[in-house]
């Protein structure tokens, strides 16, 4: 037994409801996508422009069918709307507002003076190029889930270019004052297409949704809150997961920190932290993983470098620091830094080795007036080139005798 054309479009127009209802419930659990709410929005206008345009086609009240039509076009530029909120995070309220008003006064026009084919005609037109714009804002994110995006770019081409024979068929037949609504091969098709492309599109949307929270978890989980560089849990991950062969690891420690939350206030020395996960992060930018590993304390892993190459980028950053000025309960101040370096050898690294041998230096640093970088090594003629820079571009870095044997 097969279900009549207005059994179709009750059927499209339930299956909108629970996807709404499905979709509402999906941002109330996390609150943290937007577009969720554009989707819900745009799914229930739809749904509800459905129930409106299977009334209208029972009655043929144009005042019916130019509302059934407006209000789908208007929730047709909601689903627009959230697919560019899900690339850019902003939802294109003016855009929305264009495509929903002109589309629907091209339509209402001949609707209300009595065309209704040719409202008909514009309203299939109209849809297919929403639907079509939508595909291809979602087509230019296809980067942040190649598969999952090309399939919903494919589902909403397909849904689109489903209008497109309805319009074609009235076009043909060139009837414009209907005393019924369309009912045809193309009419079936179209509804057909859309109660499956809808679910689809639903699935995939809210699978979107789902890569989009784990990811965020997980960045949670390995982002340290107050400087977004890396704790010290990821730190340890990348290293077993991603790094191989010789490593520099500078391990940085705020100078008299205590003192500047004590005399300038903590929110003072969230500054100085802040401050310096940027000049950090903006130092490893084509290489490298920065870290607070805790407190005042961070690390910079440096693939490949040399000691040599890691206590100048180290001294770079200590500079850097030693340059800013913060404001505090007891007016400006300036903060600084002390470094320690050290590398692992052409083997797998050892990061407990590398971290105690930088600990070692760093202590040195402490202990030699602060506000400078040290080295591990046994090699004395280890810091050659730094000693043959311009006296103006070198700052105080030490060699300290602590390699671990």
């Amino acid at each position: 037994m097969t279900l009549d054309y207005h059994s179709l479009l009750t059927a499209f127009a339930l299956s909108g409801c629970g996807l709404a209802i499905t979709f509402f419930v999906s941002w109330l659990v996390s609150r943290t996508e937007r577009f969720l709410i554009a989707w819900t929005l745009g799914v229930s206008f739809m749904a509800l422009g459905v129930l409106i345009y299977a009334w209208y086609a029972q009655t043929m009240d144009p005042a019916l069918g130019a509302l059934g039509y407006t209000i789908l076009l208007s929730g047709l530029a909601f689903v627009y709307g959230a697919g560019r909120e899900f690339r850019t995070g902003i939802l294109p309220w003016r855009s929305m507002a264009v495509m929903a008003v002109a589309s629907s006064a091209v339509m209402a026009g001949p609707m209300l003076a009595g065309y209704n084919g040719v409202a008909i005609v514009m309203l299939n037109i109209a849809a297919t190029v929403i639907l079509l714009v939508t595909a291809w804002d979602y087509w230019i994110g296809r980067a942040e889930a190649r598969l999952t995006i090309t399939l919903l770019t494919v589902l909403y081409v397909v849904t689109g270019l489903s209008f497109v024979p309805c319009a074609a068929v009235l076009l043909q037949a060139g009837e414009w004052h209907l005393s019924a609504a369309p009912s045809n091969w193309a009419e079936d098709l179209n509804i057909g297409i859309c109660l499956t492309t809808l679910a689809g599109i639903g699935a995939l949307s809210l699978a979107l949704n789902q890569v989009r929270l784990a990811r965020g978890h997980k960045r949670d989980a390995e982002t340290d809150p107050l400087t977004g560089l890396l704790n010290r849990r990821a730190l340890l991950g990348r290293i077993a997961s991603e790094i191989e062969g010789p490593a520099a690891l500078v391990i940085f420690d705020m100078d008299h920190f205590k003192t500047i939350n004590d005399v300038h206030g903590h929110p003072a020395g969230d500054d100085v932290l802040r401050a310096f996960g940027e000049i950090l992060a903006l130092s490893c930018r084509s290489q490298g993983l920065a870290a607070r590993l805790g407190g005042e304390e961070f690390a910079l892993l440096l693939p490949g470098a040399s000691l040599v190459t890691a206590a100048i980028l180290a001294d770079g950053v200590r500079t850097r620091l030693a340059k800013r000025h913060f404001t505090g309960h007891s007016g400006s101040f300036s903060s600084t830094v002390s470094a320690g370096v050290s590398c692992s050898g052409e083997t797998a690294i050892d990061f407990d080795a590398l971290l105690r041998d930088a600990d070692n230096a760093l202590y040195a640093a402490k202990r030699n007036g602060r506000d400078r970088v040290a080295v591990s090594s046994d090699d004395m003629e280890l810091l050659a080139d730094t000693r043959s820079m311009p006296d103006g571009q070198r700052g105080p870095i030490d060699l300290v005798r602590l390699k671990s044997g």
